[in-house]
């Protein structure tokens, strides 16, 4: 976090969801509230979709060269050649649908898919009920990981998110800011899982002004099917008490089309992360800059169930 002292902030805004270029002021109230009780609801259902953060149930894995290995939930054989994760078929016997085909040899299970911002080239891939998705990170050391996700759906249906709450919302919490682009730095954070660290792109600051003074923020660039999503990961006083502990993530909205300009940010959309939810996960800590001096009493509250943290990743021993 970088306080400085108070500066003048615009307090102009643009609503620009529908149209980014168009400018008005400041939405009623009612608006506001109305479209923050929608959201809420969306992001429940988010959460509690067949095959959604609460569908995780294992997180297996694999580092380059590794060949020949097995998985409690998984049919064949699993391995990385070249930067690329590959499945073998069981000789008989149940295997994967990769791309709505059963396949007869070694084939690639590309990275992403699901809750993965950008699906790039990768492919539906489902045993019976489970779906299965590949992801890239990386060691402490700087060696190459991949790991292999499954999720059930019969785990998110089992989940009750009834505990779930947020503040009320208060526009008192979206604060004007301003934002400052710089080039995209790709960045290699430390992350709940130990050991393993997760590719993050900052994109440019967001400052705000909040109790006489300015704070500025790292902000994250996200890819998505309609450009880049920009996201504020922040820690406060909150933290640990009455919020998630590992922080909440807000997504932003850019003000022009051009992605250099965003207007405001409204704390009443933060939300706790993943990993709040369950233990398979990667969930990067926030950036050393955004923990905030004070109590942001505004968005997603601390789930009403926590969840125990086991590690899945093994570090290798020192030599």
């Amino acid at each position: 976090m970088t306080r400085r002292p108070s500066t003048p902030i615009s307090t102009s805004h643009a609503e620009h969801r529908e149209n980014p270029e168009k400018e008005h002021s400041m939405p009623t109230i009612e608006h506001l509230v109305g479209q923050w009780r929608e959201w809420r609801h969306a992001r429940t259902a988010e959460l509690a979709r067949p095959y959604g953060w609460t569908a995780l149930v294992a997180q297996y894995w694999l580092t380059e060269g590794e060949q020949g290995a097995t998985f409690d939930l998984l049919p064949g054989t699993w391995g990385v050649e070249r930067g690329r994760v590959l499945f073998t078929p069981p000789a008989d016997g149940p295997s994967l649908s990769v791309d709505g085909e059963y396949p007869n040899g070694p084939v690639e299970i590309r990275p992403g898919r699901n809750q993965t911002y950008g699906h790039g080239t990768s492919a539906p891939v489902y045993f019976g009920d489970l779906e299965v998705e590949t992801i890239v990170r990386t060691s402490d050391g700087g060696e190459q990981l991949h790991a292999i996700r499954v999720r059930d759906p019969r785990a998110s249906a089992e989940t009750d998110l009834s505990g779930l709450t947020a503040y009320d919302y208060d526009p008192a919490w979206r604060i004007p800011a301003s934002f400052t682009p710089a080039e995209r730095r790709d960045i290699e954070a430390p992350t709940v899982e130990t050991g393993v660290r997760e590719t993050t792109a900052r994109i440019g600051t967001l400052r705000f002004e909040h109790g006489g003074a300015s704070y500025d923020l790292e902000i994250i660039g996200k890819d998505a099917a309609y450009g880049v999503q920009p996201v504020a990961h922040v820690r406060d006083l909150t933290s640990g008490r009455t919020t998630y502990g590992a922080g909440r993530v807000i997504e932003l909205q850019f003000a022009d089309r051009d992605a250099q300009r965003i207007d405001h940010i409204d704390f009443n959309y933060a939300t706790a992360l993943p990993c709040a939810f369950t233990n398979f996960v990667t969930c990067p800590l926030p950036p050393r800059e955004n923990h905030l001096d004070f109590e942001v009493l505004a968005g997603e509250q601390r789930p009403a169930t926590d969840v125990a943290r086991v590690l899945t990743y093994v570090q290798p021993a020192s030599a």
